[in-house]
C-alpha cells in the first residue's frame, strides 16, 4: 500500500470540507483510504450538503419508478405476444380452388355509349376572357374532336376485356356549332354558320370513320338537333328540326355512310328520340327543353321534373342531353359537358368552372347503366 506523504496529508487538512471522494480524485486514492486517513488524523467527516441528499434520494425513486414500469410493460409486450401467437395458431387456414373460365364465358354482353355535344367549333375564345382557365379556337377544336375519338377507341378496348361490347351508342346531340343566334357570336366567330357546319360535318365523320377503323362495334347514332344551329333568330317548336342546319349535317353524314353495314343512323322529326338497349329505354335530346335558370337544386330539380312528364308518355330509363355544358350524373340521367370549355358566357352567368368533358358509358345487359367515365379534353 502506498505510504502518505506529509504533502498530501496537510492537502486532506486544508480541504477536510471536501468529500473523500473528491480528495482521492486530487490525490490518486481510493475513497476508503481518504477516509482511513481522517480518522487517523482526526479530520472530520464534512457533513452532506441537503440538496445533494435530496437529488441523491430522488435518483433512486425514479430508478426504482423506472425499473417497476419496465416490469410492467415487458409483462404487457409478453402476454401481448402469447395472444397474437394464440391467435395466429387457431386451425388452419381451408381454401378451395376457383376454376378459371374462358374469357367469352366471363364477359357479360354490353353496349358502349358516348355523348357527343357542345362542341361549338368556330366560336374563339380568349385566354384573357375566362381568366386563364381556357382558351379555344377551330384549331383547337379540331384536336379536342380527334382526342376524344381516341379516347373513345380505347376505352371500348380497356372495357371489352370485362365486357363483351358489340354495339357503340355515339349520340350527336347538338350545337357543334355556335351559329349567328345573338349578335356578340355573330361578332366574334371565326367563320360562318354554313362554314362551320361543314367543318363540323367533316370532324364527326372522320371520327366515325377512325372508330370504325380502330374497334369492332356496330354504331348506333340517335342525332338530335341543338339550340344554336338554327337558321331563324328565334326557337321554333314544330319547325325547330326544318331551321336546323344540323339537321341537315346528320342527313348528309346518313348519306356519305349509306353503304356502311355497321353504321345506323336514327333521325326523326321529334324533339325526343328513343333508342331501346337490351330491355332499357334510353331517350335523347339536346336539353334546351328544360327550364333551368340558376335556381337551389341546380340543373337536376328541372331534369328531374322533365323527365317524371316525358314518362308518362313513354317511359325511358336514362335520358341522355347536352345544353348546359355540365357533366352531371343523376342516377336517371346524364348531363353532357362540352368540347368548347369554359367561356365568356359561363363567367357572366355565374356557370360552375368545368374543364371540356364529353361523357362514355357501359350499358351492361343484366345490371343496366353500370359505368360512367368522363372524357377530360
Amino acid at each position: 500500500m502506498k505510504k502518505w506523504t506529509k504533502k498530501e496529508e496537510n492537502y486532506l487538512r486544508d480541504n477536510a470540507s471536501q468529500t473523500n471522494a473528491d480528495i482521492g480524485q486530487v490525490l490518486e486514492r481510493s475513497e476508503d483510504s481518504v477516509a482511513r486517513k481522517r480518522r487517523r488524523l482526526g479530520v472530520d467527516t464534512p457533513e452532506p450538503i441537503i440538496d445533494d441528499v435530496i437529488n441523491a434520494s430522488i435518483k433512486k425513486e425514479n430508478e426504482k419508478h423506472l425499473k417497476k414500469t419496465i416490469d410492467v410493460l415487458t409483462r404487457e409486450l409478453i402476454s401481448t405476444k402469447n395472444e397474437r401467437d394464440s391467435f395466429l395458431g387457431v386451425g388452419d387456414v381451408e381454401t378451395y380452388k376457383i376454376e378459371t373460365k374462358t374469357k367469352s364465358d366471363n364477359r357479360s354482353l354490353a353496349t358502349a355509349i358516348t355523348l357527343a355535344s357542345d362542341w361549338h367549333i368556330e366560336e374563339n375564345v380568349k385566354s384573357s376572357q375566362v381568366n386563364g382557365l381556357n382558351s379555344f379556337n377551330i384549331n383547337i377544336a379540331k384536336e379536342r374532336a380527334e382526342q376524344y375519338f381516341r379516347v373513345v377507341s380505347k376505352l371500348i378496348d380497356v372495357h371489352n376485356k370485362e365486357y363483351q361490347i358489340d354495339v357503340l351508342i355515339l349520340a350527336l346531340l347538338g350545337d357543334f356549332i355556335s351559329g349567328s343566334i345573338h349578335d356578340d357570336l355573330k361578332e366574334s366567330n371565326v367563320i360562318q354558320p354554313t362554314e362551320a357546319i361543314w367543318e363540323a360535318q367533316k370532324l364527326i365523320a372522320s371520327g366515325i370513320e377512325y372508330l370504325l377503323e380502330n374497334t369492332k362495334v356496330d354504331l348506333v347514332i340517335p342525332c338530335s338537333s341543338g339550340n344554336h344551329g338554327r337558321m331563324t333568330d328565334k326557337q321554333r317548336t314544330s319547325t325547330e328540326y326544318g331551321n336546323s342546319l344540323e339537321i341537315l349535317m346528320y342527313r348528309q353524314l346518313e348519306k356519305y355512310f349509306k353503304n356502311e353495314k355497321r353504321v345506323k343512323f336514327v333521325i326523326n322529326d321529334s324533339y325526343l328520340t328513343y333508342v331501346k338497349v337490351f330491355n332499357y329505354t334510353c331517350r335523347f335530346h339536346h336539353g334546351h327543353a328544360l327550364r333551368y335558370a340558376g335556381g337551389i337544386g341546380g340543373l337536376f330539380i328541372p331534369a328531374y321534373k322533365a323527365i317524371s312528364q316525358w314518362n308518362k308518355q313513354t317511359y325511358s330509363d336514362w335520358d341522355f342531353f347536352g345544353h348546359f355544358h355540365q357533366l352531371k350524373d343523376g342516377a336517371n340521367f346524364i348531363s353532357n359537358g362540352s368540347l368548347i370549355g369554359f367561356n365568356a358566357y359561363a363567367v357572366k352567368i355565374k356557370a360552375d368552372y368545368e374543364k371540356p368533358k364529353q361523357f362514355f358509358g357501359i350499358i351492361d345487359e343484366q345490371r343496366g347503366l353500370e359505368v360512367t367515365r368522363k372524357i377530360t379534353l
